[in-house]
């Protein structure tokens, strides 16, 4: 098992959770689901190759009414919810498909199925997610994964 995140400064807890397991069956890696050499730096380095269950687990959020927010800080809010969901599923599903198995797994919100006040982007973001992978799940049924 590879645990990921952007920040290793921050994985403390995470090695703390993991207890005995940590650098016996779970490592923890460097991974920025916002770049593409992020992803690919991390995806090989995987002993052997293949991702057999992707947790889409990373997301920022932002709360205040739409006039509060730049649309630079909109970008960037899609570029980890949502482009972010879609660069990994991308680099890790051309395998999944020659090998006909796998999971993806992707963490939403009960916002991506109804907006809140003052979660307008996040919300947005969300639902695109939904939109996604509603989309892409039927076609996957193919390839059982």
């Amino acid at each position: 098992v590879i645990a990921t995140m952007r920040d290793l400064r921050k994985k403390e807890k995470l090695e703390e959770a993991a207890g005995p397991a940590l650098g016996k069956t779970l490592s923890i890696q460097r991974l920025d689901v916002c770049s593409d050499s992020s992803v690919a730096e991390c995806l090989g380095s995987i002993p052997g190759g293949h991702v057999d269950v992707l947790v889409n687990n990373a997301g920022v959020g932002h709360v205040g009414p739409v006039e509060s927010i730049s649309v630079e800080e909109m970008k960037r809010i899609f570029e980890t919810n949502f482009f972010g969901v879609v660069r990994m599923i991308k680099a890790i599903l051309p395998d999944m498909k020659r090998r006909q198995s796998g999971h993806i797994v992707v963490v939403s919100s009960v916002m991506g199925l109804q907006g809140i006040i003052f979660n307008d982007v996040y919300a947005a973001s969300k639902f695109a997610v939904e939109g996604f992978c509603e989309s892409l799940a039927v076609q996957l049924l193919q390839f059982n994964v």
